[in-house]
């Protein structure tokens, strides 16, 4: 199997999602810096108009969406597992509470905070994702945020009072989901000082740092893209011909349904119950297999 190549930056939280996942698994990875900020000509042959990080590749196949790459993970490497099958349906209900509740929450705050250390045009960025996304959005919704993050730390603290992680003795995506907002949260001085305030919070932060980086080793942006360029799509078998209006062989578009919502074009390879591959092809990279969750993505035939 090709490298895997993890294409994110240091501040992202849902690639210190993937990070802590990966960590736990001991699976050695490459890790390629891609800037905060548009534009990204190293990420958006692989990606098409899709922008936002962490996007894993596998040769030619790219995975985009946190959801999407961890899911992947597992599936190359079931043990150690982060997917207890029998509480499948209980980690998807936390990790989607994680990601888009407790980082709604954590966000505004936090990104005020670091304002002083980021590029400077990183919210006009961010705004033309989305409206939301701006200075003058966040400055409204920060002190809001500031009080009802705290309930969901409280949430947090009662479950880890009498377990180590999540769900009990083992680490799973539930936790890497919940720790990604917290970590993030934690250069908020505010935000800080409540989860400081939480020992058994604070005790499941340092378990999950405790993994360490990981087996991780730099990789400039040329050779990812080279790696694409010499490879073809492998991961395309499988799925069923048709689901919900979608099938294989359609022509479509897929975009974010919250925010970021540059469209990816292809042509459909393989469709599931919970993911979409679709083929597309870059004059810099040639035929890639690009990867989405159909959860939080819109799918629309060209």
């Amino acid at each position: 199997m090709a490298e895997i190549v993890l294409h994110h930056y240091p501040r992202s939280l849902y690639a210190e999602k993937i990070r802590r996942v990966l960590a736990y698994k001991g699976i050695r990875w490459r890790s390629v810096e891609q800037p905060m900020v548009s534009p990204k000509p190293h990420l958006t042959p692989l990606t098409g108009g899709y922008r936002r990080v962490p996007v894993m590749q596998i040769g030619a196949d790219v995975y985009c969406d946190s959801a999407c790459i961890v899911h992947r993970l597992e599936q190359l490497q079931p043990e150690p597992a982060c997917l207890p099958q029998a509480d499948a349906e209980l980690v998807g209900v936390i990790e989607d509470w994680a990601d888009r509740r407790l980082v709604s929450q954590v966000m505004p705050p936090t990104v005020l905070a670091l304002l002083p250390v980021l590029p400077p045009d990183i919210l006009v960025d961010r705004a033309a994702m989305s409206p939301m996304l701006s200075k003058e959005a966040f400055a409204a919704l920060a002190p809001a945020a500031l009080r009802q993050a705290p309930f969901a730390f409280d949430r947090l603290e009662r479950l880890l009072r009498d377990r180590p992680f999540l769900l009990g003795d083992a680490f799973s995506i539930a936790d890497a989901a919940c720790f990604h907002p917290l970590w993030f949260a934690r250069s908020c001085p505010g935000l800080a000082a409540a989860i400081d305030a939480r020992p058994a919070l604070g005790r499941w932060m340092a378990r999950i740092e405790g993994f360490g980086p990981g087996n991780v080793r730099p990789m400039a942006c040329s050779e990812a893209l080279a790696i694409a360029r010499e490879s073809e799509p492998a991961d395309v078998a499988g799925g069923t011909p048709a689901a919900e209006g979608v099938s294989v062989g359609d022509d479509v578009t897929i975009t974010a349904d919250d925010y970021g919502r540059e469209g990816t074009g292809g042509n459909v390879v393989r469709v599931s119950g919970g993911e979409i591959t679709i083929r597309r092809r870059d004059p810099e990279v040639g035929d890639v297999a690009v990867h989405f969750p159909r959860a939080g993505y819109r799918i629309a035939r060209q």
